[in-house]
C-alpha cells in the first residue's frame, strides 16, 4: 500500500511542475521559422522586425503553404517581439526558427546589436542561417517560389546547400560567426540573398570587418572563395584557347597553402591547388586528343592562378581575413604575447603565389 502511495505523489505534484515552468500545449504556440530586421531612417523606431509564422496545415504535400508575416517597428529587438505577441494569439516560439536575414542598411552600419541579441537568447539555435538581405529583410521574407511547400523553406534548402550545391553559395551559421566576431586572425562573411520578383538570388559574399560590410564579392570571387576553401567543390571552370570557349566540370578539388615568414626573408603566402576534371562544353572541331587536353590543362591553370592571385590581393588590399590566414600563423608560433601584432606587420606584406595542377581526365562520350 505504501508504495503505491509513494508512486501516486509524483503523480499529482507533475500537473504544479508543468505550471511552474509555464510549459504550453503545442496547440497554443505560432512557429517562428525566419526573421528580418532592417534598419530605418526613422529616429524615432529605428528598426524594423519581421517575423514569418508557419500555419500548421494537416498535409504539406498537398501544396496548401500559409505563412503570416508580422512587421514591428522599434528600437529594440526585444521591444519588437514583446510587441509583436499582441498581434497573435498563440505564444511565439523560435525553437524551429532557421534563418536570420539582416537587412543591406544593418548591414553596411552594424550589426553586432543583432547578433549578440540572437546568442544571447536561449531559444534561438545557434545553427540558425545568417545572411545580408538586398533591398530589404522584410522583401526577401515576402517571397514565395512555385517550388516551396514549407514556410521559408526554399530559403533554407538554398543557404544550407542541403538542396541546391551551387559554388556562389557560402554557408554561414550564428555560432559561427559569433566565433569569427571574437577570434583574432579571421574576419566574419556573409552570403547574400537578393529578391528578384517571385524569385531570390544568392552568388554573392559580404566580407564583414567584425561589425559592417567591407567589401562585397562578384559571384566569380565568391567561386573562388570556395574553392580555395572547400574540398571537392562541384562547378565548372570557364577558359578560352586559340579563340574557342570551353568548359570543364570539376569531378575532385583541394586546395592548401603554407606560409613562409622567416625573419630576414620576404614573407611569402604559397597556395597548391589540385584539380581533376572533364570537358563539358568546347566549341572547337577538331578532336580531342590527349596532347589537346594537356593544351587545355595548361591554360587553364595558368587562368586559375591570375585569378586566385587578384583575388588574395584584394582581400590584402581591403585588410580582410575571411579564409583565417591570421589565425593559421598565429596557431604555428608560441610567441604568444607578439604573435598577433607581427601578423598584422606582416599581412600588408605578404606576397602570393599560386601553383595550379589541372588533370582533365575524361572528354566526355564525344571524342
Amino acid at each position: 500500500m505504501r508504495y503505491k502511495l509513494l508512486l501516486f505523489i509524483p503523480a499529482l505534484l507533475f500537473p504544479l511542475l508543468l505550471g511552474g515552468c509555464n510549459f504550453k500545449d503545442i496547440d497554443k504556440r505560432i512557429f517562428v521559422i525566419s526573421m528580418g530586421i532592417d534598419k530605418l531612417d526613422d529616429q524615432k523606431n529605428n528598426l524594423r522586425v519581421s517575423l514569418k509564422l508557419a500555419i500548421p496545415q494537416g498535409n504539406p504535400k498537398e501544396g496548401t503553404e500559409q505563412f503570416d508575416i508580422i512587421v514591428e517597428e522599434t528600437k529594440t529587438v526585444a521591444d519588437a517581439v514583446r510587441k509583436a505577441k499582441s498581434k497573435v494569439d498563440k505564444e511565439l516560439d523560435f525553437g524551429h526558427m532557421k534563418v536570420f536575414l539582416i537587412g543591406e542598411n544593418m548591414a553596411h552600419d552594424d550589426i553586432y546589436q543583432i547578433i549578440n541579441w540572437g546568442v544571447r537568447r536561449r531559444d534561438i539555435q545557434l545553427i540558425t542561417l545568417l545572411a545580408v538581405a538586398k533591398p530589404t529583410a522584410l522583401d526577401v521574407q515576402k517571397i514565395k517560389p512555385q517550388s516551396e511547400r514549407i514556410p521559408s523553406n526554399a530559403l533554407i534548402l538554398g543557404l544550407s546547400k542541403s538542396g541546391t550545391e551551387s559554388p556562389y553559395i557560402v554557408t554561414e551559421y550564428l555560432f559561427d560567426y559569433q566565433r569569427r566576431l571574437e577570434e583574432r586572425g579571421m574576419d566574419p562573411i556573409l552570403p547574400i540573398v537578393k529578391a528578384e520578383g517571385d524569385h531570390f538570388r544568392i552568388d554573392q559574399l559580404a566580407l564583414m570587418k567584425k561589425h559592417r560590410i567591407g567589401i562585397e564579392l562578384s559571384p566569380n570571387e565568391t567561386k573562388l572563395y570556395n574553392l580555395l576553401t572547400t574540398k571537392n567543390l562541384k562547378t565548372n571552370l570557364s577558359g578560352k584557347m586559340e579563340g574557342n570557349l570551353y568548359e570543364l566540370n570539376l569531378e575532385s578539388s583541394r586546395a592548401s597553402y603554407k606560409i613562409n615568414a622567416r625573419p630576414g626573408e620576404e614573407p611569402v603566402l604559397a597556395y597548391e591547388i589540385h584539380i581533376k576534371a572533364t570537358l563539358e562544353e568546347n566549341e572547337s572541331h577538331e578532336n580531342m586528343t590527349r596532347s589537346v587536353l594537356d593544351t587545355i590543362e595548361d591554360a587553364t591553370a595558368k587562368e586559375i592562378n591570375g585569378q586566385v592571385e587578384r583575388f588574395l590581393k584584394r582581400l590584402q588590399k581591403h585588410e580582410t581575413d575571411p579564409i583565417g590566414f591570421g589565425l593559421h600563423y598565429m596557431s604555428r608560433r608560441w610567441d604568444n604575447a607578439s604573435e598577433w601584432e607581427d601578423w598584422q606587420k606582416i599581412y600588408p606584406k605578404l606576397t602570393f603565389k599560386v601553383d595550379t595542377h589541372v588533370r582533365i581526365h575524361s572528354a566526355g562520350t564525344a571524342h
